[in-house]
């Protein structure tokens, strides 16, 4: 038996053998270390209960309270506390225990959404049950990607390097568009608007119609190379990594493990540009061309969210989690030399995976934002 994500009653049934005089009974719950092994500790007791002939009801829920209770018990000297706990259950009447069969197997990543609502990491928790509760898939691009799921204006306000990096972005984008010289910036945007000529979404300027518009906005997912994703990345023509010690790295060494992190950590930045191609009929030394007038950028970001590890590497470290109290989460990039700590990486979720058959990898992608300029090259 496994505890599914956010149900974490566990029913307890049982009727007592014939003959048995006492009037009640205590349930005794015991926890067994299976990340790192070891036997059976008593983790837990509780009160009497009055004991009927049949039917005897016991409810207990395995939160994350008493997950840290247990893992505290059964820790291993010198490891940290266990990602995986397996609970059993005895009837004691009397002097005499009896178990019962099911032993319910509990991940302590499903805990995770919760401790981050503690943490007030309102994005992350959000993401996180994207993946506990949407399913099980694996593969990223047969999926319907969260478009939207997190605001531009959001991420540019958490994190002062992510403000940074974008208005950086957009200028040298405006600076290679306004240049005098081919550059591919400036290929890349020509190969976008012609792809769209063919594929009839806008058309070519002519004397009798001298101006038409291009770009596209449209966030309807379509299936393009194999991959589901909004109608404007198709389009998009230009593409910036955030990422390594200069991007990710100065934001932790400025504002620590916080929504930012638990949200997106790396990911890509993506523009297209909307516009007008106009016809310029020349004059005697020039002959007739085709403009692009671009009038606005459209950037946001694209992210990639799932659990999958690099193959031969070691799996991707997401922190040490310590559940100080009831109320009070803290994480760390590194343990300190004791076992109050969980240590989560990819393969815990991996692990709860491969236990529970559900969790959901999926793109996602940020708000637009649209910045208005006033650029114009040759088509």
């Amino acid at each position: 038996m496994k505890l599914e994500f956010e149900k974490d009653e566990v029913k307890i049934t049982f009727t007592p053998e014939e003959g048995v005089k006492k009037k009640t009974y205590k349930v005794n719950v015991y926890a067994q270390n299976k990340t790192d092994g070891g036997g059976k500790k008593l983790v837990y007791t509780s009160k009497a209960f009055n004991l009927i002939k049949e039917g005897n009801l016991y409810r207990i829920w395995i939160d994350y309270v008493l997950y840290n209770i247990a893992a505290k018990k059964i820790v291993k000297s010198g490891k940290s506390l266990p990602n995986i706990i397996d609970f059993s259950f005895k009837i004691l009447i009397g002097e005499t225990e009896s178990e019962i069969q099911n032993t319910v197997t509990v991940h302590f990543v499903r805990y995770i959404p919760k401790l981050l609502n503690i943490l007030d990491f309102k994005n992350g928790e959000k993401l996180q049950r994207v993946w506990f509760t949407k399913g099980n898939n694996i593969d990223k691009k047969k999926v319907n990607p969260e478009v939207g799921i997190i605001t531009w204006n959001w991420a540019t306000a958490e994190s002062a390097q992510v403000k940074g990096e974008a208005t950086e972005f957009i200028a040298d984008t405006y600076s290679s568009l306004s240049s005098y010289f081919n550059n591919k910036v400036k290929s890349s945007l020509k190969g976008e608007i012609n792809r769209m000529i063919a594929e009839g979404l806008t058309s070519l300027p002519t004397p009798n119609n001298p101006k038409t518009t291009f770009g596209i906005t449209d966030a309807s997912i379509i299936n393009y190379k194999g991959e589901k994703l909004p109608k404007y990345e198709k389009y998009y023509f230009n593409s910036k990594p955030f990422s390594g010690f200069w991007d990710i790295g100065l934001h932790y060494a400025f504002d620590g493990l916080d929504d930012f992190i638990a949200s997106l950590a790396n990911f890509n930045y993506h523009m297209f540009a909307t516009g007008e191609l106009v016809y310029d009929q020349g004059n005697r030394f020039f002959s007739p061309s085709i403009k692009i007038k671009i009038k606005q950028l459209g950037v946001y970001i694209k992210d990639s969210w799932d659990y999958i590890d690099k193959p031969n590497e070691p799996s991707q470290e997401l922190g040490y989690w310590k559940i100080k109290d009831d109320n009070t989460v803290e994480i760390k990039r590194s343990e300190e030399g004791d076992s109050s700590y969980y240590h989560v990486t990819n393969k815990s979720y991996q692990d709860y995976r491969n236990d529970h058959g559900v969790g959901y990898n999926y793109y996602l992608y940020s708000t637009i934002h649209y910045q208005s300029i006033n650029a114009s090259i040759k088509l």
